[in-house]
């Protein structure tokens, strides 16, 4: 999510004080002191909301959960008409109860708040939550409230918030207008820039391409910024055909990302091989018969980013019986923490928690996930989990949801490697802006799905986006018969889907059927050949 928010917290009454002493605490990440200064206010003062506010916002900071509930509950006990205090309980159960954050967040919906920070919180709360109309109705409450002339930046803010959701919810004229009036706020707005390149194809007499440029001769702008600046213009510029100088800038800004990330490649490689070596046949001969969770309302649709997966996603998702719970990172942090209930000692690297993790309660992880990923509404339907990485769990999820479905979607080598090289990820995937480190990771990950496919036959479902785009309905036919799903024929018009999308697919998915991104890499054949050389070495097809 690309939303920014500061804390402002306004104490009054006689423990000023000391309510100033233990923020101080907090700010300085002082535990110790933070605690101490938080009890004192909490036994002079029992009735201070702030003061058990203060305690619940420090548990919450430590990741002590059931600590930061009780003291919330203590907020909420003596001061229940105060929105500030249910927000900050929500915030608290979406680290552990997504379906009761989402149940309490009801009460908050469409409230005519007149304080300002309220509204603020509530439009970043309802985003998180994923209530995206929710959270346009705030950011617009927002916008009539602030004053443009006296607060520009802090505008320009509300403005590109309220843009990328419009963006999710398919609004894509809308969130442009927003993004002009956010640059015209604030002119060095990098991330507004690269926002309005991604929402619509650029046209030879209708592009930002010279304003790019001009904000590129600015050397006081962060590398952050620069960087944004370079992949905004190398889209539009591959827009207009221009593909020579459109690779040049993605170069000149893969390069600046990568050398200001701090990012071993060979721990990820050797994370691949030890996933392999640990889930083989004997791990699966050993689990034979163990307690497994046998509910089957996940669908996984996995692989590496930009093959395809938001496609797939879409068709299978019109169904009426399946809903989207978008990218989620659960089965990975349940996974997480089964290991850390089962070892006496953390892990030291991914490496050993592959290692500690083929030991952990299998049928614990299914529940907890499904417990957890599982959106409110869904008991009695399918949902689906669409994070790409979830491809390294294949052996896991298999072990913990025998009954899931796993929906790998594949597509040519080099547009792969060319889609994930051009786009600027806000989390992960940081093997994706060198080519050589982008190739070598292409190469262990296709051996272990390869892996995947001779240790568990018939349980993987593969279907490869050139294969969607030019024979669409079969293939959604069989990817709805693999979810052992009635045919619908409604699944072949997802782009008539209404559904939000937050991935950077997010504007192509309310298109109809298109084959311009097959074959794109042959635009770029000779830059990426660094990549067709150590993939064809590596016996990986790139015809």
């Amino acid at each position: 999510m690309q939303f920014k928010q500061s804390q402002n917290y306004a104490f009054a009454g006689e423990i000023n004080k000391l309510l100033d002493i233990a923020w101080h605490f907090i700010n300085q990440k002082n535990v110790v002191k933070a605690k101490q200064a938080c009890q004192a206010i909490n036994e002079q003062y029992p009735k201070s909301a702030d003061g058990w506010y203060a305690s619940s916002f420090l548990s919450l900071q430590l990741q002590e959960f059931t600590s930061a509930i009780n003291t919330a509950d203590k907020t909420l006990a003596l001061e229940p008409q105060q929105p500030q205090w249910l927000i900050h309980k929500i915030n608290i159960l979406l680290n552990i109860d997504k379906t009761a954050a989402i149940t309490l967040s009801e009460k908050l919906k469409s409230q005519a708040y007149n304080h300002f920070k309220n509204i603020i919180d509530c439009a970043h709360l309802f985003t998180q939550l994923a209530d995206y109309n929710q959270a346009q109705f705030y950011y617009q409450r927002a916008i009539k409230r602030i004053n443009e002339n006296n607060q520009p930046k802090a505008a320009s803010q509300l403005y590109f918030n309220l843009a990328s959701v419009e963006r999710y919810l398919g609004n894509i004229n809308q969130a442009e207008c927003l993004l002009n009036k956010a640059i015209t706020l604030n002119p060095n707005d990098s991330e507004a820039y690269f926002l309005r390149s991604s929402l619509k194809k650029q046209q030879l007499n209708n592009h930002h391409i010279n304003e790019l440029t001009l904000r590129l001769k600015n050397e006081q702008i962060s590398p952050l910024a620069k960087t944004q600046f370079y992949y905004a213009r190398a889209k539009e510029q591959e827009d207009i055909a221009d593909y020579a100088n459109s690779f040049k800038s993605l170069y000149l800004g893969a390069e600046i990302r990568r050398a200001n990330m701090r990012y071993a490649p060979n721990a990820d490689i050797d994370t691949l091989k030890q996933i392999a070596t640990t889930y083989n046949h004997g791990f699966f001969k050993a689990h034979k018969g163990a307690p497994r969770c046998e509910n089957n309302q996940a669908i996984f649709i996995l692989g590496l980013p930009r093959t395809g997966s938001t496609l797939v996603e879409r068709i299978i998702s019109q169904h009426d019986q399946v809903v989207s719970a978008g990218e989620l990172n659960d089965f990975a942090l349940q996974m997480i923490n089964e290991v850390k209930k089962n070892s006496q000692t953390q892990p030291k690297s991914k490496t050993e928690l592959v290692e500690l993790s083929q030991y952990i309660d299998f049928k614990s992880l299914g529940e907890n996930y499904i417990n957890q990923a599982r959106p409110s509404i869904t008991h009695q339907q399918r949902f689906i989990d669409k994070l790409p990485l979830n491809s390294l769990y294949i052996g896991l999820i298999h072990q913990a949801l025998p009954n899931a479905k796993i929906i790998h979607v594949t597509r040519h080598p080099l547009d792969t490697c060319y889609s994930m090289y051009k786009q600027l990820f806000t989390h992960g995937y940081p093997f994706s802006y060198n080519l050589e480190e982008l190739a070598h990771y292409y190469v262990e990950h296709h051996q272990l799905m390869q892996h995947w496919q001779t240790l568990l036959p018939k349980v993987i479902h593969q279907v490869s986006y050139e294969d969607l785009v030019t024979d669409l309905p079969n293939q959604a036919k069989q990817l709805i018969d693999y979810c052992d799903l009635d045919w619908q024929a409604q699944c072949c018009e997802f782009e008539k889907n209404n559904a939000p999308s937050t991935t950077a697919s997010a504007t192509q998915v309310r298109q109809k059927i298109y084959q311009s991104s097959k074959g794109k890499w042959q635009h770029f054949a000779n830059e990426l050949s660094p990549i067709q050389k150590i993939l064809e070495q590596a016996g990986v097809c790139c015809d």
